[in-house]
């Protein structure tokens, strides 16, 4: 049986969709108008979108540094690597070059990537020559904080074991960025821990399905074991992916689990409510759906639609 893209990005859609309403949201989910132009692009990937709170995040905290930029994700920025993942290449490449003539088209002197699989597929995968020069989210932040362009403005009381991988030197990479971020905090420490090398390059679905569900439990159960034995209060995952997968054991372990960058905005006053790791908390659909319910009002959202989502994701 073929795969159902339109099932899969249609998730992600009506995820956003219960998390965020559209009158508010400040980033790009088409293609740009002919002629916009923007010094930056904060290139988003699909899937973070999944995690509202973190695309409002980051789009504060590059408000803050006073940039030109555009923050651009969804399907219509699809880089294609689901695609190539399914057997699919011709497919994957024709989406990835879609994707790279909308960047282009708005003239970005840099394109500041968020999604780990996107710039694994376009630098591994594809090893495409962009036409532009890009950075990962984690490595831009850290340049512009050592040029003095982030001021931090309270204590985050935190001892943090960061959640990073480095199976690559792309991905070890942007570990070291997000660890310089999070120890230029006041009152952060970050401990010394070394995350479980089975974690590979990023935390996805099929990570889980190749170790299987019950040595991939027992693995983040492990790994926050040995980060609390560290004296970490806190988790904070890089990826997206990472943040939700680890979330939901914070009903099991006194440990917080957090995103790097929520830690790090926290510091410059920036905050949004962690809806997704509230709902896997709440497992309950009808609690869920009437606290997501002004989101669905102002989006148009189907409720049989969303409580077979909500009993997928956060209910299983």
């Amino acid at each position: 049986m073929s795969f159902d893209y339109g099932k899969y990005f249609g998730e992600i859609k009506l995820t956003h969709d219960l998390l965020s309403k559209k009158d508010e949201r400040t980033w790009l989910l088409k293609p740009p108008r002919d002629g916009e132009r923007h010094d930056v692009v904060l290139y988003l990937g699909c899937n973070v979108l999944r995690t509202s709170h973190l695309v409002e995040t980051v789009a504060a905290v590059f408000d803050r540094l006073d940039l030109d930029y555009v923050a651009a994700g969804g399907p219509t920025y699809c880089c294609g690597i689901q695609h190539h993942r399914r057997g699919q290449e011709a497919s994957g490449q024709r989406y990835a070059n879609h994707t790279v003539e909308l960047l282009q088209s708005m003239a970005p002197r840099e394109v500041v990537m968020w999604c780990p699989s996107c710039i694994q597929f376009y630098d591994e995968v594809l090893q495409a020559d962009l036409p532009f020069p890009k950075r990962h989210t984690a490595e831009f932040l850290a340049g512009c904080l050592d040029r003095g362009r982030l001021t931090f403005t309270q204590r985050v009381e935190a001892t943090v074991a960061l959640h990073y991988h480095y199976a690559t030197e792309a991905r070890a990479r942007e570990g070291r960025a997000a660890r310089r971020l999070l120890e230029a905090v006041p009152g952060i420490t970050v401990v010394d821990f070394e995350p479980d090398a089975r974690w590979g390059r990023t935390c996805t679905p099929a990570l889980q399905e190749q170790l299987g569900p019950a040595v991939w439990r027992q693995m983040a159960l492990d790994d926050i074991d040995r980060a609390r034995a560290a004296g970490a209060t806190h988790l904070a995952g890089i990826y997206h992916g990472c943040h939700r997968d680890q979330c939901r054991f914070e009903r099991e372990r006194p440990i917080v689990v957090e995103h790097y960058l929520t830690l790090f905005a926290r510091a410059l006053g920036i905050e949004f409510e962690d809806t997704y790791k509230k709902y896997m908390h709440l497992g309950d659909p009808d609690r869920i759906l009437e606290d997501a319910s002004p989101c669905m009002a102002a989006n148009g959202v189907d409720p049989e639609k969303a409580r077979g989502l909500v009993i997928k994701t956060f209910a299983s």
